[in-house]
């Protein structure tokens, strides 16, 4: 079996600090996650979130977003 990479070997170290520290989604999203959480996870339009594995999550996942200042 693998052993999972760690963030510095992935290349998610450096693209963390790039990431805003809130977004403000313009439509909304929500996937369905079948592996780990195995759960429904749905955003509204207009909601910001704060959270930075969350800000990364959405971003990853293609939502669509604008900074907030």
């Amino acid at each position: 079996m693998a052993r999972r990479p760690r963030n510095s070997e992935a290349g998610e170290g450096g693209e963390t600090a790039a990431l805003p520290a809130a977004i403000r989604l313009t439509a909304p999203h929500g996937f369905i996650e079948g592996v780990h959480n195995k759960g429904v996870f749905h955003w509204e339009a207009g909601e910001v979130v704060e959270n930075p594995a969350t800000v990364a999550l959405l971003i990853k996942r293609g939502a669509a977003w604008e900074p907030v200042t």
